[in-house]
């Protein structure tokens, strides 16, 4: 079986491939620093002995060198941790390829797994990015956008009055509290900067270009942001897959 790992600035999250099925799913708060027991939280003991392959994709470098030991402690496997060097079959046609994280490139690759380019890929996390993809099926670029959780403890920390608020899609537009207008003012703002992004790279990428997306906060945005195509929770997981399959093919 192949594990699948992507570590994210705020979570991290696992996915167990047996074939092409999902046979199990992890998810914990990324830790200071990895542990068996953290690892054990993602992946149940009685599985690592299962486990034939590990791929991640992490944008936490300073945590890699201690999940690679706890993952070859538990599964007795050397994980593979991509980067903008690992031969995907996807041309990062952008300035500093060095530059790109290994979440964006996962998300790329399971994109190309499900639909034809040209493709447009929006994963809403601690970060909200959107990725382009050509006709070609190479990597054009894209833009990164502070997460809504990220805004709402911007506001807290550096106003004072404004507190920091549990998120909720609000019923409207017009906050008659201060509660109620930070989280009016986040959520329509992001719809409207969501919707005009993508109308500024269709016109890029073609009319036909298709929207994939993905992340924990995706579903909030879900019948309010026209032209998204597909919503992928485990786009990066397919993405991670795609991409171990490549390599082992082409060994």
């Amino acid at each position: 079986m192949l594990l699948t790992v992507d570590v994210g600035n705020t979570m991290t999250g696992a996915a167990l491939f047996r074939g092409r099925s999902i046979v199990h799913r992890g998810r914990v708060p990324t830790p200071a620093s990895w542990t068996r027991r953290h690892l054990s939280a993602l992946l149940p003991a009685a599985m690592a002995g299962q486990v034939g392959a590990v791929i991640v994709s992490s944008v936490v470098p300073r945590l890699d060198r201690g999940l690679g030991a706890a993952i070859r402690r538990s599964c007795s496997l050397r994980p593979l941790f991509i980067d903008h060097r690992t031969p995907t079959g996807i041309k990062l046609r952008i300035d500093r390829p060095f530059q790109l994280g290994a979440d964006r490139i996962a998300d790329c690759a399971g994109a190309l797994a499900l639909f034809p380019p040209p493709l447009i890929v929006i994963d809403s996390g601690t970060a909200t990015t959107f990725d382009l993809i050509d006709a070609a099926g190479d990597y054009r670029g894209g833009c990164i956008l502070p997460g809504v959780a990220l805004a709402i403890k911007s506001l807290a920390e550096n106003t004072a009055k404004l507190k920091k608020v549990a998120f909720a899609v609000p019923r409207s537009p017009v906050g008659t509290n201060t509660n109620d207008s930070i989280r009016a003012g986040i959520f329509f703002g992001y719809v409207g900067a969501l919707q005009h992004l993508l109308s500024l790279y269709r016109a890029e990428l073609g009319r036909r270009t298709k929207v994939v997306a993905t992340g924990g906060l995706v579903r909030h945005f879900q019948g309010q942001v026209r032209g998204i195509d597909a919503c992928e929770p485990d786009l990066i997981f397919l993405g991670l897959r795609s991409i171990h399959e490549r390599l082992v093919a082409t060994k």
